[in-house]
C-alpha cells in the first residue's frame, strides 16, 4: 500500500452546498486510480490573527473534550482552492467563515476521524449528550459548552442541514467528522458524525 492509499479524507463542500464527503477506509494501491486527488492533503487558507472574527469575540485556539481525552490546538482555516473545508491531517479546523464559538450563530469545527490511521477526531463518535467541552481563545479567555445532540447524518442530507449551515439566534458549536461506523460505498463511508453543543454558563 502506498502513502496515498493509507489516507482517509474529510471534505466539507463550499458555501451554499456545505456537507461532508470523502471519508474512507484504508485502501490498496489498486483502489487509488480514480481517487488520488481526493486523498491528497489539501491546502487551506489560514485565518487572520486578528482577535475579532465574524460576529465578534476572539479566535479559538484550542479545544478540550475531557470525556474522550481530547485536548488539541485549533487552527482557523477557510476553504480549499476547490471551495471545500478539508483540514490537513492532524489539524483540528475552525471554519473561519463561521462565528467564533460562543457568539450568536453557528460555529463549525471539523477534523478527520482517520488519515493514515486514527486522526484528531477518531474518538468524537464516543461523545455523549450532556458531556462538556472547553474552547480557549487567543485573548486568553475560555468558554465551556455542553453537548445537546449527537447524530450520524447522511452526507447528502448534511450538505443542506440548516442546524449546521444555517443561522441561529443563540450560540451553537457544531463538531463534525466522518462516521467510521457507517456503511461503506466503495471506499467511502456514507455518513458523518455531528456533535451539537451550546454554551454551558
Amino acid at each position: 500500500m502506498n502513502e496515498v492509499g493509507r489516507r482517509s479524507a474529510l471534505t466539507l463542500a463550499g458555501v451554499g452546498l456545505l456537507g461532508v464527503a470523502g471519508c474512507s477506509r484504508k485502501r490498496d494501491f489498486d483502489d487509488e486510480a480514480s481517487d488520488v486527488e481526493t486523498a491528497q492533503a489539501p491546502t487551506t487558507t489560514p485565518a487572520p490573527t486578528a482577535t475579532a472574527p465574524k460576529g465578534g469575540g476572539s479566535v479559538p485556539v484550542s479545544l478540550a473534550i475531557p470525556s474522550i481525552g481530547f485536548d488539541r490546538k485549533v487552527t482557523g482555516m477557510g476553504l480549499t482552492k476547490s471551495g471545500e473545508i478539508s483540514p490537513p491531517p492532524g489539524v483540528t479546523q475552525w471554519y473561519n467563515a463561521t462565528v467564533s464559538p460562543g457568539q450568536v450563530g453557528i460555529s463549525v469545527i471539523a477534523g478527520h476521524v482517520t488519515f493514515n490511521g486514527p486522526d484528531v477526531f477518531a474518538k468524537l463518535p464516543e461523545v455523549k449528550v450532556g458531556q462538556r467541552l472547553t474552547v480557549r481563545f487567543a485573548d486568553k479567555s475560555s468558554q465551556k459548552f455542553r453537548v445537546t445532540r449527537v447524530k450520524s447524518v447522511d452526507k447528502e442530507e448534511l450538505r443542506h442541514d440548516q442546524s449546521v449551515w444555517g443561522s441561529s439566534k443563540t450560540p451553537v458549536l457544531a463538531l463534525i467528522t466522518c462516521d467510521s461506523a457507517s456503511e461503506l460505498v466503495g471506499v467511502h463511508h456514507v455518513n458523518n458524525f455531528v456533535v451539537w453543543t451550546k454554551p454551558d454558563n
